[in-house]
């Protein structure tokens, strides 16, 4: 389940190289030739892309069909404001290493905001998708991010702030 940092960018960057293929028109010379908020789908307007690439994205990280499918379950129940499935909440919480998994992951997404690949331009996709399913086991009652952060995180650079002392600021 678990791979490095350099491992993940790898898959990450070869994904948003597939879809070179897929969309050429979305990544040709004078085209965005990023992934915004909105994919643009012809016939359909817009698709949220974080909930289109949701599934593909797990998937490069997880090889259980199951916690991909609960996962995402976790993650409709969070927008919807609705609570998650017991059964879902409790195949997650046993499977061993997807939050370690999704925070590696996360570590790695965020790396590509800047610049993926051979692109100019960066993308937030994998990492908003990793960080919201991440916010979704916090709402399911999977772990509570301040705990976790202050027991297992590595300590921040001075003057940085974690999203747990950001998050104090507003509560």
């Amino acid at each position: 389940m678990s791979a490095t940092t350099a491992e993940y960018r790898q898959r990450f960057t070869a994904f948003y190289d597939s879809l070179v293929e897929v969309y050429p028109e979305q990544f040709a010379k004078g085209s965005a030739q990023r992934i915004g908020s909105t994919f643009r789908v012809p016939g359909a307007g817009g698709l949220d892309a974080q909930t289109f690439y949701m599934r593909h994205v797990l998937d490069i990280l997880f090889d259980d069909a199951q916690v991909i499918e609960d996962l995402i379950t976790l993650c409709r129940c969070a927008y919807r404001g609705s609570p998650p499935p017991a059964e879902a909440v409790a195949r997650v919480a046993a499977t061993p290493g997807v939050h370690q998994t999704l925070f590696e992951a996360t570590e790695a997404a965020s790396g590509l905001t800047a610049r993926i690949g051979t692109w100019d331009a960066g993308t937030d996709l994998f990492a908003n998708i990793l960080t919201n399913t991440d916010c979704a086991l916090q709402m399911a009652g999977l772990y509570d991010h301040a705990k976790t952060r202050k027991t297992a995180a590595p300590a921040a650079a001075e003057g940085t702030m974690d999203q747990s002392s950001i998050d104090a600021l507003f509560g």
